[in-house]
């Protein structure tokens, strides 16, 4: 109702376009584009944190919607050349809908093996529609009994070097893949805390593995927060390694 009122009120409209960027802090992401951001008239742009991302809303003044989109569209052109593959998405597009329909549309079978991430990544993956057809199981092998029995994780590599460690995600992802035969395993193992952490192996330490067709990478991190925002940040952070491998392949 009000919008129509309103523009009936000036000759001019106001267009923007969201772009959505991963992996990359949001006083980084300004300072990449100081340059534009002092020197910007018409359209202008402006950084948002949100959601452990950042988002550039890009936005025109214009006499219409289609010469709005005109002005803007040099400004994404120039992002997207700026910040390559971690800019992920334009709209409201959620890094979960991206990865999701890049399964599907390349029919690339997967399982997750979850941890201390509790089933956190297989929930993201199932809210998109259509997901059945190649999501095949999701399990949180929470104790180091259920990592042997489940996921065929060593007893030896547990006593060694632990749970949180890399050569478990490794086995966790390589067994969930293994169990299924999907093109891809993922894993999730860690300290989520408040309480559990040490010197060597501090809270928010986490481990994430990726099989992708009998290959398998690790990756370490250490995600501030609490016990909320660990698992938060550890699920996002998986999903977007995923869409970075599934580029490259």
């Amino acid at each position: 109702y009000v919008k129509p009122y309103l523009s009936k009120l000036t000759d001019d409209v106001i267009e923007s376009e969201v772009l959505r960027i991963i992996g990359v802090g949001e006083s980084k992401v300004e300072n990449d584009i100081l340059d534009i951001i002092d020197s910007q008239t018409n359209p202008t742009i402006a950084t948002y944190a949100k959601g452990y991302e950042c988002t550039l809303r890009i936005t025109a003044k214009a006499k219409s919607v289609e010469e709005a989109k005109e002005l803007i569209k040099p400004m994404s052109d120039e992002m997207k050349r700026r910040f390559g593959q971690s800019l992920y998405a334009t709209g409201e597009t959620s890094i979960e809908e991206v990865v999701s329909k890049m399964l599907v549309e390349n029919n690339l079978k997967i399982a997750v093996a979850e941890s201390c991430t509790g089933g956190m990544v297989s929930s993201a993956l199932i809210d998109y529609p259509g997901i059945s057809s190649v999501f095949m199981e999701g399990c949180v092998t929470y104790s180091n009994e259920a990592k042997v029995m489940s996921l065929g994780v060593k007893e030896e590599t547990l006593n060694t070097v632990g749970a949180v460690s890399e050569e478990c995600a490794k086995e966790m992802a390589e067994g969930v893949a293994k169990r299924h035969n999907t093109n891809i395993g993922l894993s999730t193992t860690g300290i989520a805390g408040p309480q559990g952490g040490t010197t060597e192996k501090p809270v928010g330490l986490v481990y994430m593995g990726i099989t992708i067709n009998n290959k398998t990478i690790v990756k370490k991190y250490i995600f501030n927060g609490d016990r909320q925002q660990i698992r938060s940040r550890a699920c996002k952070t998986l999903l977007n390694d995923l869409r970075l491998e599934l580029l490259n392949i």
